[in-house]
């Protein structure tokens, strides 16, 4: 993960903040009840990413011999390979 939990809690409290501060928004539901959700929500975002790294990571080693022999940047592909299984999964990176 690339956040820690006290930077997605920061997060989520300046997404609460800039919400209220919005002069055509009102909060209907209990502000602690969104701050968790944008705290889920982040928190679900980055498992995703690190399982779609981890896929590449795997990709990577299974095939890490043809990779040398073609002389390939494997950070480059290493992108190309997440941007394509991100694409695949309808996840935003």
């Amino acid at each position: 993960m690339r956040l820690s939990k006290h930077k997605i809690e920061y997060l989520s409290d300046k997404i609460l903040k800039m919400i209220q501060a919005h002069p055509h928004i009102h909060i209907l539901a209990n502000e602690d009840l969104l701050v968790r959700a944008a705290d889920d929500a982040m928190m679900e975002n980055m498992k995703a990413e690190d399982e779609i790294d981890a896929e590449v990571e795997a990709l990577i080693s299974q095939n890490v011999e043809e990779i040398r022999a073609m002389d390939m940047d494997v950070g480059a592909l290493r992108n190309k390979m997440k941007r394509e299984i991100a694409r695949k999964r309808n996840f935003t990176l």
